[in-house]
């Protein structure tokens, strides 16, 4: 089976894709290097600025932007006097990944933090590392308790180091839940990070930020809201649009009326990290329920403890974790119990083609990386099902190559004219 599933968006590392946003803003700032994002690309005036703002909304992709972008006075503005481009997400279109190559200037294929959950050879079993967690535990930094040094399961720097060596003065403005768990600390190094509670306290802070702030400064925002409602409602339901609502009214009244004309020389960004695919958990398949699993079961890899290392990924972009030499008799079994509601391949064929940014990967990525990857159709969800620990829950998920998980919006803008 050649790879490209029907309908799939590749990430597009060559010409626009999030993980090119960094450099974009290093330029901005110092005006060193040439960006991908380049002014003739995009064509926004090739300068040096005193302050970039970053603000990346989780999961508001290109689907959703295009629909509501008449709505509001502020996305009209952008559009008609500032610059709009449709980028992709990487591979996998998941939050771990896109964070960590935000906070890195990395590639996943090169930070290795590819997806929610994976097998991580250190502790020799799975977690999530965004939550410093084991797979399935419902508190975060569980593996607290191991010992382990979580220097060695992040990435060695952070792009806040490298602006700082560039003088750049950074802010990281995250929710109070996660603002000091040990990915955040970790991966905000050299940055001064500030916690927030709500949408319109942030926008607030970082507007009184930014108008202080000396030249030479970046501040970076993180929100999460539309993702988590997303996750629960579907992207189609009415929830998911009210939450829309909630930002971009806020976003207008709050930040832009205050700042767009006001804050001389300083250049806003505005994008997402992924969409989400309406699914259905009364549909979902769960893998360890098919009658094929049993001849599936003995190709899985276990650890030292007989732990089978399931499940890698999530339910839009699972990761097998399968004995070496098995994998084609893997990859046979799961396409004929899958046909027609996901696509199976060969990890090796996805890395191949370019998916995880340029190759070689890094030894991190592959130390992790599963070996079998299935990618669901659209509207479906595969996964894993142990009792109060693997359930697939959402009506809204990513990490699949659909257009609406892959495609999101970046929108530039000078507040100062």
């Amino acid at each position: 089976m050649p790879f490209v599933p029907n309908g799939a968006v590749l990430p597009d590392y060559e010409h626009g894709c999030f993980a090119h946003i960094p450099d974009l803003v290093h330029h901005l700032l110092t005006g060193k290097g040439a960006p991908v994002l380049s002014a003739e690309q995009l064509g926004y005036e090739d300068r040096r600025y005193d302050r970039v703002i970053v603000i990346l909304i989780d999961a508001f992709g290109w689907c959703f932007f295009e629909k509501i972008a008449h709505r509001y006075p502020f996305l009209r503005r952008i559009t008609r006097e500032g610059q709009v481009a449709r980028l992709t997400s990487q591979f996998p279109s998941t939050t771990t990944a896109h964070v960590t190559t935000l906070f890195t200037n990395q590639v996943v294929g090169q930070h290795g933090l590819f997806e929610w959950q994976f097998y991580e050879p250190g502790l020799d079993d799975m977690i999530i590392p965004l939550q410093f967690s084991f797979s399935g535990d419902s508190q975060p930094e569980t593996l607290r308790a191991t010992g382990i040094d979580p220097a060695g399961l992040y990435p060695p720097s952070t792009f806040f180091q490298t602006l700082a060596a560039d003088g750049i003065r950074t802010y990281v403005f995250q929710h109070n839940d996660y603002r000091a768990s040990t990915y955040s600390t970790l991966m905000t190094r050299g940055a001064r990070t500030s916690g927030f509670k709500t949408w319109a306290e942030v926008l607030v802070n970082v507007r009184m930020r930014a108008e202080k702030a000396p030249a030479g400064t970046a501040l970076f925002v993180y929100l999460d809201t539309l993702d988590a409602t997303l996750h629960r409602y579907g992207p189609e339901a009415p929830q998911a649009w009210a939450e829309m609502d909630a930002i971009f009214t806020t976003l207008e009244r709050v930040f832009w009326r205050q700042a767009a004309g006001r804050l001389e020389n300083t250049f806003l960004l505005l994008t997402a990290d992924h969409g989400q695919m309406q699914v259905y958990p009364e549909k979902t398949i769960y893998l360890n329920q098919l009658p094929e699993f049993e001849r599936l079961l003995p190709l899985l890899r276990r650890n030292r403890r007989g732990k089978i290392l399931a499940p890698g990924g999530s339910p839009r972009d699972m990761f097998l974790y399968v004995l070496d030499g098995a994998v084609e008799e893997a990859v046979a079994i799961l396409r004929a119990a899958l046909d027609g509601r996901a696509d199976v391949y060969p990890e090796q064929e996805l890395e191949a083609a370019g998916l995880f940014g340029p190759q070689p990967v890094s030894p991190a990525f592959t130390a992790r990386r599963g070996n079998v990857v299935i990618l669901p159709h659209d509207r479906e969800a595969v996964w894993w099902y142990e009792k109060d620990r693997f359930e697939q829950k959402h009506r809204g998920h990513h990490g699949g190559l659909s257009a609406q998980e892959m495609q999101i919006p970046l929108l530039l803008y000078d507040l100062s004219s």
